[in-house]
């Protein structure tokens, strides 16, 4: 895919706010480029379903599709850079052994690249 068809498809993107710009579209800008968001939705979970039944493209963490194997997955036409991902969680489980053992764990495991 080029990055002017990658920009003329109609994009999900992923928001914890709503947004409807995000990383890619900070790159895309550099290059005095737009693409067209036309969904913006709270999680990348939800992505390959909505693909699934439109003809909208994302741009999701390659992790996220080895287990989708009938999505398309298309390298980006652009260098995108990362994003800072971030646990939370209410003080009230702060102290709890078990919340503590599985926040250890998602941070070890976030610290190994995909295989």
């Amino acid at each position: 895919m080029t990055l002017e068809q990658f920009c003329k498809q109609e994009h999900i993107l992923v928001s914890s706010e709503g947004n409807f710009t995000g990383v890619t579209d900070e790159a895309l800008a550099k290059l005095s480029l737009i693409r067209r968001v036309g969904m913006s939705v709270n999680s990348f979970q939800v992505i390959p379903d909505i693909l699934r039944v439109t003809d909208m493209i994302a741009v999701v963490p390659h992790r996220m599709v080895l287990t989708n194997n009938d999505l398309i997955i298309l390298p980006l036409p652009l260098k995108v850079p990362g994003f800072t991902k971030s646990m939370a969680w209410h003080e009230r489980t702060h102290r709890d052994p078990s919340h503590q053992w599985i926040r250890a764990l998602c941070a070890e495991v976030s610290q190994h690249p995909a295989s």
